[in-house]
């Protein structure tokens, strides 16, 4: 980062750069989630992050640490010094300041019926780590089936991961898990598979978390756009067209978390410092960022090379190396895709965050047991961007708050019956891409 600062933990929020450098040990959300911050602008996280916490306390903090203005004067963001447009919010709203008293109202009746701090009770609640251990059991039980080489175990083993991961891993990375930080930083680094922790952070929490379909600046609307069009500010080209099957759709589902995610998206991050030409990647030592590398190999290594070692016969190894990558893919491109990438929700914004996060999404199966524990909670797509750091488990709870203040607020919230509804939507949603009509926006260049 060129600026005066050096190595400093210096960030942008609300137009004001603070160096947090002595303030990274006393951060009670730990430096993992302070470093998402490090070198950007990262007033959306700083927001998102304290929907809880008094304005005063945070003010009085960062006052404590506010550059001064010659301090200042050369610091540029990491977004600035990659080109990347800027793209502000409102944070007056009276809808954002009902949404946090009504719903910190409820914590706090959780935190004085469960005897713990308000903390702790927007984390994981007890029955969620029984849940959760349930899951974990299952999910050894399909693993030592799958190495054992069991053919039930193609199915049977990566449903059980999906579901010990989406149930762990989403919740600790938004730091959501556990009130204690290091669990929080662990929990992601024992599921790696398909992601790792690392560039999910900057994927999920620091680009599409905090600017949900903002093109330019979501990267989840330019995954592979040469070939696959999810919004208009990604230019038309002709391939586009062959993605208005099913076929196609399930091909895509079926092999984008080992194509993309997993290994082709983190690698472009490392080479050309963006994820997603989106998100400017965080400045690390070159030894982390052995670490890192190596990990990604070794991960995606043991993945495929494996059952050559354990099987004689090698369909039966190409079969395990394989069939069981590709379910797991789909399930998680069903979960994830049909919640922003609607008709109804792709196009949409607003100027006050707070409405532009209840727009840009959708919920489903908002009263189906199973909807909630397939998905993660993943189906509570709404609630869980206005308020990333409370856990999945709550969320059920906090559905009729939600609801009630958006109709009082005149803030349009969607929600659909299930599944199957929801894919329909977002394969219409693709369908209607894939026309070169489909385009108003500054498109990103893909030459």
């Amino acid at each position: 980062m060129t600026n005066s600062a050096g190595d400093k933990m210096v960030t942008k929020i609300h137009d004001k750069w603070y160096d947090l450098t002595e303030f990274e040990k006393l951060h009670p959300g730990g430096p993992v989630a302070l470093g998402l911050a490090y070198g950007r602008d990262a007033t959306v996280m700083f927001e998102s992050h304290h929907p809880f916490t008094p304005r005063g306390t945070l003010d009085a903090i960062l006052r404590r640490y506010e550059l001064d203005e010659s301090s200042a004067r050369n610091l540029k963001t990491l977004e600035e010094q990659h080109g990347i447009p800027d793209h502000p919010f409102n944070w007056k709203s009276d809808f954002g300041d009902a949404l946090k008293f009504h719903v910190k109202e409820y914590f706090q009746a959780e935190a004085k019926r469960r005897n713990v701090s308000l903390v702790a009770a927007t984390k994981a609640t007890p029955e969620r780590w029984f849940e959760i251990a349930m899951l974990g059991a299952i999910f050894v039980s399909t693993l030592v089936s799958f190495v054992c080489g069991e053919w039930s175990s193609l199915l049977t083993f990566p449903v059980s991961a999906w579901l010990f991961s989406v149930n762990t891993f989403h919740d600790a990375a938004h730091f959501a898990l556990h009130r204690n930080w290091r669990i929080n930083s662990i929990v992601p680094y024992l599921y790696p598979f398909f992601s790792s922790p690392f560039a999910w952070y900057h994927q999920h929490n620091i680009g599409h978390h905090s600017y949900t379909n903002v093109g330019h600046r979501d990267p989840d609307l330019v995954h592979y756009f040469w070939f696959k069009r999810e919004h208009k500010s990604v230019e038309w080209k002709q391939a586009h067209k062959l993605q208005r099957s099913y076929i196609f759709q399930t091909t895509w589902w079926v092999m984008a978390v080992e194509a993309a995610i997993a290994t082709m998206n983190d690698l472009w991050m490392v080479v050309y410092g963006v994820y997603n030409d989106s998100v400017p990647m965080k400045q690390v030592s070159r030894k982390r960022m052995f670490c890192h590398l190596l990990g990604r190999v070794l991960v995606v290594g043991l993945i495929h090379t494996w059952p050559f070692f354990v099987f004689n016969s090698w369909i039966r190894c190409i079969i395990f190396a394989k069939v069981p990558v590709m379910v797991y893919s789909f399930l998680f491109m069903m979960n994830t895709q049909i919640n922003h990438l609607t008709p109804e929700t792709a196009h949409e914004s607003h100027e006050d965050w707070y409405k532009h996060q209840v727009v840009t999404a959708h919920d489903f199966g908002v009263n189906s047991r199973f909807c909630f524990l397939l998905s993660g909670g993943l189906n509570f797509q709404v609630i869980h961007h206005l308020f990333p750091t409370v856990n999945h488990c709550h969320l059920v709870k906090l559905q009729p708050i939600i609801s009630r203040l958006c109709e009082k607020h005149d803030v349009e919230y969607k929600q659909v019956v299930g599944y199957i509804a929801a894919i329909k939507a977002h394969h219409r949603h693709t369908v209607d891409m894939s026309s070169s009509s489909q385009g108003s926006e500054k498109p990103i260049s893909t030459s």
